[in-house]
């Protein structure tokens, strides 16, 4: 572990995560608190468009996975990241909801570019400590969500809509770094893609059962966590009368701490094994979410931290679990792992606004039902197989869910 530290690579591409979901982590208070305002979007409005957000950096996560495994990263981890500020920047300039949404549906592009490429050169930078490197590259990408809110709520509580491409800017800033850095980290997993097989293949220790458990474990958990950070800032400017900026101010630090949880998250996989963890993580979540809506006041900053670590806790094992799904092919394990994170995510937002609307649920109740979901995700996290230090699937373990669920 002491070695990560002085990873260069590995920083490298936690400063590119850092970089992209800080513009992500701000796309919920750009669109629920200000083009709200300016564009006059309800709330299936405000679903819908971060939901083309969320779809378009996901859908084609695993494509880029495949091409980053076949002819190297380097460009489409720099490019992903020029590419996501320029069009997330002119978000703020379009004049009505249609151009909102082609310009967020093709800022979403540069995230899908990046993070297969950031998650796989994590994974073979970090060594034998895989799932602490993972949790380190999703330090940098939760570190960068908490900043995001508060830092768009800090600017466009004084530019207005407009300020998009200021925090494009800053974006822009890290790009030249970023790409002087990436070069270590592209020699780096040369090796590593040489050795790989172009044929996309599942690894065998993987029964169908144990595939589809992951694939219902990753999106019901990206579906109650995309859900509440999106619609967070709203619940507590409309039910609770915070400011915008109290608001904006509770959201960064809920996220603040899934990036300490996610570290921890890694760090205890690796010791204890993943899958205690996930289940662990998503049953303690549960109660913490509903406490933060039913307590409704200045309570909830106390709360918030303890979510947001409990929340992150969980998804560097379910990454390490899905490299494995596809061991000769990180980039495509990657990019579908973190696709259907953001797809899934994406699409149960565009439902929770729906449910949201004040002639459907409402937005309290709608809120309230997020909160049975990470209990569910458990349940469904308990056949999984276990990671081991070196990142392989523990044989015994799968072979006993093979046995168990009766399939292949």
């Amino acid at each position: 572990m002491k070695l990560l530290w002085k990873n260069v690579t590995l920083w490298s591409l936690v400063l590119g995560h850092f970089c992209v979901d800080m513009l992500a982590g701000a796309m919920p208070i750009v669109v629920g608190l200000y083009l709200k305002d300016s564009l006059q979007l309800d709330l299936t409005q405000i679903g819908l468009l971060l939901a083309v957000y969320k779809l378009s950096s996901s859908l084609t996560q695993p494509l880029f996975g495949y091409l980053s495994d076949r002819y190297g990263g380097r460009w489409f981890a720099v490019g992903g990241v020029l590419w996501m500020a320029i069009f997330q920047g002119a978000v703020g300039f379009m004049p009505d909801l249609s151009g909102a949404l082609v310009m967020g549906g093709l800022a979403g592009l540069g995230s899908a570019a990046f993070h297969p490429q950031g998650a796989s050169g994590a994974n073979v930078a970090a060594g034998e400590n895989k799932t602490a490197g993972v949790a380190l590259f999703m330090l940098g990408g939760n570190m960068g969500f908490a900043v995001g809110p508060l830092l768009a709520a800090l600017v466009m509580g004084r530019t207005g809509a407009w300020g998009t491409a200021v925090l494009a800017g800053i974006a822009v800033l890290i790009v030249p770094f970023l790409y002087l850095l990436t070069g270590q980290a592209q020699r780096a997993a040369i090796g590593a893609k040489k050795a790989a097989n172009w044929r996309i293949e599942l690894n065998p220790l993987f029964s169908s059962a144990v595939i589809v458990s992951l694939i219902l474990v990753m999106s019901l958990r990206a579906w109650s966590q995309e859900s509440f950070s999106a619609f967070l800032p709203q619940f507590f400017v409309e039910i609770s009368h915070f400011s915008k900026t109290n608001a904006s101010a509770l959201s960064s630090l809920m996220l603040l701490t899934v990036a300490f949880g996610s570290l921890a998250g890694g760090i205890l996989a690796d010791r204890i094994g993943g899958v205690r963890v996930m289940v662990g993580s998503m049953l303690i979540s549960a109660p913490l979410m509903l406490a933060m809506f039913l307590l409704g006041d200045w309570r909830a900053y106390f709360v918030a931290p303890f979510l947001g670590f409990t929340t992150g806790a969980a998804w560097p094992p379910m990454l390490v679990l899905a490299q494995s799904l596809f061991p000769k092919n990180a980039g495509v394990g990657s990019g579908v792992a973190l696709g259907f994170v953001f797809a899934m995510g994406g699409l149960g937002l565009n439902l929770t606004g729906w449910l949201a609307e004040p002639h459907r649920l409402g937005l309290y109740t709608a809120m309230l039902l997020l909160c049975i979901i990470p209990i569910a995700t458990a349940l469904l996290a308990l056949p999984l197989p276990s990671v081991s230090r070196r990142g392989l699937v523990m044989r015994q373990r799968v072979r006993a869910v093979a046995a168990t669920t009766g399939s292949d």
